[in-house]
């Protein structure tokens, strides 16, 4: 079926329906043409005369779980890499793993959880960081990592442990030598690595967490999954996570997922860099909330019209004077324990105090975007930007706001701006206010929202 024909087809809303459904990447949710397309490639493949037919190869009960395996590997993106998020393995280091090798000191056994593993460089990565910086520690223990996903080919690949160059860029020249093997232009990761690690497939949203056999884990990664789902989704998959951790077990997510009232049943550990969550020891589970909505929070829109009126008055080259850290830190601190009302109240007093400060606005509109209040914080975004026109992570922040409003040519222009004010920095060099992220994981972040656009 071509393109068109499959759009125009009666039953496409069905079959798009079923495949969100089924997916939960809500991220075609409004992107007809893209998921069209990649229909277009299996119904052409399997000669499915139309959507209705289609549909009846993806709902078949013994046939259709590998048709859908295939179209989610049209879908989907794995590019990835070892040690991505510098910050995330910093704190796992001198935080985490020796957190949980106290905790379960009388046990002498750990469990990890790596969901939406890709093809692998992320739980091989856990695997060489317990092996290498904890090999006296954990020895005798029993430490398994659980790696899943939904792309069985990405889990195939995984499983070969075979990786180019590309994929080991963040990785040190004496890691690489050590634990992989060079076979031709391809690095295979050394089996004392791979044993540790089991590829697994599992639907984060048909089977949430109940795919993992009943257990329990001390720690839970999922980074730059969750922000394919809806809000809905997101909220079941987190209480899903909460209830399989261990008390006083932890969670990482990504730099680009939603943060503050997503997690609010767990414990917020925040570092300069970087943000962990943690069940609080002797909890037990929680529900999934309702969806919050943002009306929640009040704030005063004429102050803000005001205040960018002003902004709009004075020249861009106006010296823009600092907030303290602690001031910044402050106003964040409250909003990772759901102090909406306060962390607000905190970001007005530093504008009274300094309202051209790109930093402060830029604050409050994390808050905002994090608290769903999407149109005030890329009103917030954009006076960041107007005060400071190389303030990349707000580029950033702006074009995630206006994707998820479906304006996706202004969302490609915010993300074509991180990369070219970042194209001549070093990928190693950490991104003001980025929480850690480097210049290149940015980068690679703007790029990867880019293709989702275009794929």
């Amino acid at each position: 079926m071509t393109v068109g024909g499959i759009l125009g087809d009666p039953h496409y809303a069905e079959l798009k329906q079923y495949i969100l459904d089924h997916t939960g990447l809500e991220y075609y949710a409004d992107k007809d043409e893209d998921l069209a397309t990649r229909v277009s490639r299996r119904t052409s493949i399997r000669n499915a005369a139309d959507c209705r037919a289609y549909l009846s190869m993806l709902a078949e009960s013994l046939s259709g779980q590998t048709e859908m395996d295939c179209l989610v590997g049209e879908l989907t993106i794995g590019e990835t890499y070892f040690f991505r998020q510098r910050a995330h393995f910093d704190l796992l280091r001198e935080t985490i793993v020796p957190d949980l090798l106290a905790r379960n000191a009388g046990s002498r056994q750990m469990r990890i959880w790596s969901a939406g593993c890709a093809t692998g460089a992320e739980p091989y990565s856990l695997s060489i960081l317990l092996h290498r910086d904890f090999a006296a520690q954990i020895a005798g223990w029993d430490i398994s990592i659980l790696a899943t996903d939904i792309n069985v080919e990405f889990l195939a690949r995984a499983r070969e442990g075979k990786y180019a160059a590309w994929a080991l860029r963040e990785t040190p020249d004496e890691t690489r030598d050590s634990c992989f093997i060079r076979e031709g232009k391809q690095w295979l990761l050394r089996s004392e690595y791979r044993k540790t690690v089991e590829f697994q497939y599992r639907n984060l949203v048909n089977e949430g967490a109940s795919g993992t056999d009943g257990c329990s884990f001390d720690l839970i990664v999922c980074r730059n999954v969750i922000i394919y789902f809806s809000r809905e989704q997101m909220y079941r998959t987190v209480s899903e996570f909460h209830r399989r951790l261990e008390p006083g077990g932890w969670l990482l997510v990504g730099h680009a997922e939603p943060n503050v009232e997503m997690f609010q049943a767990f414990e917020t550990v925040s570092r300069t860099d970087t943000t962990a969550y943690r069940k609080a020891a002797g909890q037990t589970n929680f529900s999934a909330p309702a969806v919050w909505h943002p009306s929640e929070i009040v704030w005063e829109p004429q102050i803000a019209k005001a205040r960018e009126a002003e902004a709009e008055q004075t020249p861009v080259a106006a010296p823009v004077h600092d907030l303290t850290v602690h001031d910044l830190y402050d106003a964040r601190v409250l909003a990772d324990g759901g102090n909406w009302q306060a962390a607000i109240a905190a970001t007005e007093r530093m504008l009274a105090a300094d309202p051209l400060n790109a930093e402060a606005h830029f604050t409050r509109g994390q808050i905002l975007q994090n608290c769903g209040a999407q149109d005030e914080a890329r009103d917030e975004f954009r006076r960041s930007i107007y005060l400071n026109r190389a303030f990349a992570i707000a580029h950033y922040h702006l074009g995630t706001s206006l994707e998820s409003n479906q304006e996706r040519e202004a969302a490609r222009k915010a993300f074509r701006n991180v990369v070219q004010l970042l194209s001549d920095t070093v990928y190693d060099e950490p991104v003001p206010h980025g929480e850690g992220m480097t210049a290149g994981e940015l980068v690679d972040l703007a790029q990867l929202h880019m293709e989702l656009q275009t794929r």
